[in-house]
């Protein structure tokens, strides 16, 4: 349960340095779909993104997440940790401004990223713009989630 919480907090920071390339994506492409993004390291869930009229809404995929119990107590312990996680509701003010987006966290307003965005297929894609840190960010992809309850 340390690696799944540990994951959670990583794809969580992860997507906060989300980006994109660069082609013509509108509103309503975003608004179009719930997304979904599947990071690249191993134990950490996938994300739902979906996009209103200038918000967008990340949550954990609780369904992406895999046991790992061997017992009750652990079973019972991973469902209260999905329950907590699929509570979990991460919003962002977003500008899209012909191929660029910017994310403004509505928690902190201190904490805005922008991001070149394109289209590739059915997917969106985000790349880092102006990436400060050591970590090497790479591109996500956010795709068209199938159609269930989200």
């Amino acid at each position: 349960m340390k690696k799944w919480i540990k994951g959670l907090l990583l794809g969580t920071l992860f997507l906060t340095f989300l980006a994109g390339c660069s082609s013509k994506v509108s509103e309503d492409d975003l608004k179009e779909n719930n997304w979904s993004i599947e990071p690249d390291e191993e134990d950490v869930p996938n994300m739902i993104a979906s996009f209103s009229d200038h918000v967008m809404s990340l949550k954990v995929d609780v369904d992406s997440i895999e046991s790992t119990a061997t017992d009750e107590w652990e079973q019972m312990g991973e469902d209260f940790a999905k329950e907590l996680a699929s509570e979990m509701d991460f919003k962002f003010e977003y500008t899209l401004d012909d191929d660029q987006i910017t994310l403004q966290d509505t928690d902190n307003e201190d904490e805005s990223n922008t991001f070149d965005v394109s289209e590739e297929d059915d997917n969106i894609i985000f790349t880092p713009i102006d990436d400060e840190s050591d970590d090497e960010v790479e591109t996500i992809t956010l795709q068209p989630r199938e159609s269930e309850e989200d």
